[in-house]
């Protein structure tokens, strides 16, 4: 039983890394994301500013370069959304498995017999409890 708990400690801290660089790498994405949005923003106002100035080529060279980043904005969030669905997918396998060996764990720790008492215990508390919405016996005329 000291190896499974051992075994799931080394599993949660490599899952924190894992988070944490997650973290960092969604931050470091966005923010050149956010570096090629602006710098279209900046790249159409010049191009507006040209356009009204002088009406010429520049201004095609502008619009260009605008949506070139613009692009560039758009393909950065895409790759982030595709990480973050594979992030979701592997998270969910994850939880999978830690209920798998906290139920693994459970069953060793009680046994049995320990088991079924704890699900006698968790059976009798649902049926004690009740749905939250429940009308209270005898209703509300107070016969």
């Amino acid at each position: 039983m000291r190896q499974i708990v051992e075994s799931l400690m080394r599993l949660a801290a490599a899952d924190a890394a894992r988070y944490a660089r997650s973290r960092q790498r969604n931050t470091a994405l966005y923010a050149v994301a956010g570096v090629a949005g602006l710098t279209a923003y900046a790249c159409l106002v010049t191009a507006g500013v040209i356009a009204l100035a002088r009406r010429s080529d520049p201004v095609l060279a502008a619009c260009a370069a605008a949506a070139a980043f613009a692009a560039l904005a758009l393909l950065v969030i895409a790759v982030v959304a595709v990480l973050n669905r594979r992030e979701r997918q592997w998270l969910r396998d994850r939880r999978s498995l830690y209920s798998n060996a906290m139920v693994a764990l459970t069953g060793e720790a009680l046994g049995p017999r320990g088991l079924a008492l704890v699900g006698a215990a968790l059976i009798a508390g649902l049926v004690m409890t009740g749905p939250a919405d429940a009308d209270p016996p005898g209703g509300d005329d107070g016969v």
